[in-house]
């Protein structure tokens, strides 16, 4: 094959734009220990011993709800500029802000005998399973516009640069790839472009969802040298995840703006459903 003159990027050391492994590893045991100590407690909700009024139950409501209410440690943090190092890095409290999240309703699943109660209890309950579903779908839309549990928002150069740099690291691997290249970087441009426009991304999300994926089984097989290569594997996959990354950022940029102005009126309306279940438990 003739030599070509084209130049890429030195490879370099990657960014990473997932959580890595150990935090992968630590939020599956969180969510595996979460979800058999839901199961546990709806499936002996008739037989519980526990009494919302008092004792373990009542504790558990204040438990509860304090978590709930530490959750606007987060937003308060990011938005204090003078002095929020000396309360901890962003990244923690966003750690800190899904752990209580996660904590809180289960506490007061407990305290409420996965049961709806009362009238005023029914509404404080549903308040808070929306607000934590709310929850949810936010952190899953956060995941795709920022690198990792970082506070760091993703930017378009920076996964251009990304893609760039795989690149760089498959033609380190197999120097006969020129065409592979040409039509990487055609469906990398076909990304970018997506990627800035709304509608555009939305069908990306799908649309470039299933070509990355395609182009990776179909490259592998028809390059032996890239297959057997644990290193230029991984280099061609961190290349699709950036294309795919790229090709969704308007879509779930757009979708985390959305949830904000939502979330904010979702967790003052749970906010006061508590209110008003504590002030008529006490009272009546």
């Amino acid at each position: 094959m003739a030599t070509s003159t084209q130049t890429y990027p030195a490879p370099r050391q990657q960014i990473r734009l997932t959580a890595g492994l150990a935090e992968r590893i630590v939020s599956i045991a969180i969510f595996a220990a979460l979800a058999a100590v839901l199961l546990v407690g709806w499936w002996r909700r008739a037989e519980s011993p526990i009494d919302p009024h008092s004792g373990l139950g009542y504790a558990l409501g204040i438990i509860g709800g304090t978590m709930m209410l530490v959750l606007l440690g987060y937003p308060l943090r990011k938005r204090m500029r003078r002095g929020g190092r000396r309360m901890g890095s962003v990244a923690f409290w966003f750690r800190f802000h899904m752990l209580l999240g996660l904590l809180g309703p289960l506490a007061i699943l407990y305290h409420a005998r996965f049961s709806w109660g009362a009238l005023n209890s029914a509404f404080a309950l549903g308040a808070m399973i929306v607000v934590s579903a709310s929850g949810l779908v936010g952190r899953f839309f956060y995941s795709r516009v920022h690198r990792g549990y970082s506070d760091r928002k993703l930017e378009m150069r920076e996964l251009k640069s990304d893609m760039d740099g795989s690149i760089a690291r498959l033609v380190g691997a197999e120097a006969d790839i020129a065409q592979l290249v040409e039509r990487l970087q055609a469906l990398e441009s076909r990304a970018i472009a997506a990627g800035s426009h709304f509608w555009s991304s939305a069908g990306a999300v799908f649309g470039i969802g299933i070509a990355t994926r395609v182009s990776l089984w179909t490259i592998l097989r028809a390059h032996p040298g890239l297959r057997t290569s644990a290193p230029a594997r991984d280099s061609l996959r961190a290349y699709f995840q950036a294309v795919r990354r790229a090709a969704e950022f308007a879509f779930y940029d757009r979708l985390l703006r959305l949830w904000h102005l939502l979330h904010l009126p979702l967790f003052i309306m749970l906010v006061a459903a508590a209110i008003l279940h504590v002030v008529a438990v006490h009272m009546y």
